[in-house]
């Protein structure tokens, strides 16, 4: 049991590093190591599952030790802040995400109303930057 206890700790704490490499790169604005990141931080969640499914089984035979519940504990709490830092960075995403869509409002917005010019100006026979 405790092998495995301290197998699912160290995930948790390799999620949590790759949780603060998704917040760089999101503050970066990187997209696409952001998406290897983010398809590197779902491997490491798909060990720390299997690892869980393993140690809950165990759980359900066997007697912890107080060592074992310490190590379970702190575990949990890693846990803990793992899901309050996904929480926080899904809302950084989100509002990330607002942001962009608006940014990308406006320029189609400004492309529309720059083709309404061209539109209106091809019967003229020179340009703007030509009456300069």
């Amino acid at each position: 049991m405790e092998k495995l206890v301290e197998k699912s700790t160290r995930q948790y704490r390799a999620i949590g590093e790759q949780l603060d490499r998704l917040a760089e790169l999101l503050q970066e604005r990187q997209a696409d190591a952001l998406q290897e990141a983010l398809q590197q931080w779902h491997a490491l969640d798909e060990e720390a599952r299997q690892t869980d499914r393993q140690l809950m089984a165990l759980l359900q035979t066997a007697h912890p030790t107080p060592r074992h519940l310490a190590a379970l504990h702190d575990r949990n709490q890693l846990m803990f802040r793992i899901c309050h830092r996904c929480q926080e960075l899904l809302q950084r995403a989100r509002t990330l995400q607002a942001l962009t869509g608006e940014e990308l409002a406006r320029l189609k917005n400004g492309r529309k109303a720059l083709g309404g010019y061209r539109a209106s100006s091809q019967g003229m026979h020179h340009s703007t930057l030509g009456s300069c």
